[in-house]
């Protein structure tokens, strides 16, 4: 059996199988080219820190199971490995700290994929210096050393190959198969298979790169995922139920947030992208674009620091990384201070917004552990998550902001237009004339996750009592 013939479920252990660190003894070589079953056994369980060992077992479980006893993933061996981590991780001969991982598997009948690694467990401040900085720079449309890593690394053990040719990534690494998918249409066999990937910056695309996302690219979204949706991406080909709601913002940005049938396909998935998404992509590809157009171009930049900033401080928070915090904050920071577009009003306002950001998400996590350490579990008749009303609040102020500047730029088409196309900026104008809906629907989730967060305190002062 062929890497033609993977289910989703088989494709997704590949993708998991890109997180873990191939062992020396385990390098593929002219004369001897491993398993995973080989890689598994030589892998020491003990090194691997929380994350990696989920995606162990998840891995090891598949591989053991009897259903699986003749997937293709049995007989596909690693043809190539590269690793350039900067925490201890390159092992494989490189020289470079770029963060790039990559993974090289064939098959006996001459088809291979490349297997990109994507963003690296925050746990780990080094991951964050070398992820987090070029996450910004790609999403802004700026080539990074992983992406010229990742199609160097295609070009040396995939192109050419006989069979068929792919590309997988995750995350970061879907970043990576799509620049290398884009740079590679002259390969008519190349095809990419993307979970939650960063979008490309889809304005400097030409025509047949585009084309190439919607015809050669299978790019897999989970419902609720925040990594996809940070650019415009009008190829989504399926949207997948995630199978909690109870976890916390990044939970469906995992692989493991969904799930699969015995035959190995989703077990809940719909064709394209959902409703949200299909209403919410071309409002951010028009203000997007208007960024790219527009002379100030570092402006959005900006806007793109800001925004991955804000999650990568609320999730460090989450974990009670102090540390991380501080560094993604005065990364940004640095990053701000180098707009020379941008007022120091606005660099000012912008950095008090980034340390408020940093110094609410630490006290969140402050709160969190008060009302959890050394206090009796309560298990709440109704169940309502505060935070989530907060962070609904929170997007839909992101969702006026962006509206209010997309009426700017309607306003200002007043003046450019003649009087046969008024009627149309007119029609723009009344569509996007909805501000003070979506003031009473913040208004309504901050006084609701107020008086539910001050009644729980209430409850569980009052339950610490009768203890």
């Amino acid at each position: 059996m062929s890497l033609a013939q993977l289910t989703e479920e088989e494709k997704y252990i590949l993708l998991e199988f890109s997180y873990l660190d191939i062992p020396s003894d385990s390098m593929p070589s002219k004369n001897k080219q491993y398993t995973i079953d080989d890689i598994l056994k030589n892998i020491r369980v003990p090194d691997l820190n929380e994350g990696q060992l989920t995606k162990y077992n998840a891995i090891k479980k598949f591989m053991d199971e009897d259903r699986n006893e003749f997937s293709p993933l049995k007989d596909v061996t690693l043809s190539g490995y590269q690793n350039n981590n900067p925490n201890g991780g390159n092992n494989s001969g490189g020289d470079s700290y770029s963060g790039f991982v990559g993974y090289a598997f064939t098959d006996k009948e001459g088809n291979g994929t490349a297997v990109f690694r994507g963003s690296e467990d925050l746990t780990n401040v080094a991951h964050i210096a070398t992820d987090w900085v070029s996450n910004v720079e790609a999403g802004i449309g700026v080539t990074i050393q992983q992406q010229r890593e990742a199609d160097a690394f295609y070009g040396k053990f995939i192109k050419g190959l006989d069979g068929e040719q792919y590309v997988f990534g995750h995350s970061k690494g879907g970043n990576l198969a799509e620049y290398v998918l884009v740079n590679n249409l002259d390969d008519e066999k190349l095809t990419s298979y993307i979970v939650n990937g960063a979008p490309l910056y889809y304005w400097t695309l030409t025509k047949a790169q585009r084309d190439a996302l919607k015809d050669r690219n299978t790019f897999i979204v989970h419902e609720g995922d925040v990594v996809s949706s940070l650019g415009y991406a009008p190829y989504v080909d399926k949207t997948v139920k995630i199978n909690s709601t109870e976890e916390g913002l990044m939970y469906p940005h995992g692989l493991d947030s969904v799930d699969f049938t015995a035959q190995g396909d989703f077990k809940n998935a719909t064709e394209g992208a959902s409703l949200v998404r299909d209403i919410g992509n071309p409002i951010a590809g028009i203000i997007m674009l208007a960024a790219s157009l527009h002379p100030k171009v570092l402006v959005y930049r900006a806007a793109a620091a800001i925004r991955d900033a804000t999650l990568y401080i609320l999730e460090a928070a989450k974990r009670g990384l102090e540390k991380a915090v501080n560094w993604v904050k005065d990364q940004a920071t640095k990053f701000i201070a180098k707009v020379k577009e941008l007022t120091q009003q606005v660099k000012d306002e912008i950095n008090q917004f980034i340390t408020n950001v940093a110094s609410k998400a630490a006290m969140i996590f402050v709160k969190v552990v008060a009302k959890l350490g050394g206090y009796f579990p309560v298990e709440p008749y109704l169940k309502v998550n505060v935070d989530r009303l907060y962070y609904y609040a929170q997007r839909l102020e992101s969702i006026k902001r962006r509206v209010n500047a997309l009426n700017d730029r309607i306003d200002s088409l007043y003046w450019e237009v003649d009087l046969l196309d008024i009627r149309h900026v007119l029609s723009a104008d009344i569509l996007t004339s909805f501000s003070f809906r979506l003031n009473q629907n913040i208004s309504y989730l901050n006084t609701a996750a107020r008086l539910l967060e001050s009644s729980e305190t209430k409850l569980v002062g009052k339950a610490r009592i009768i203890r």
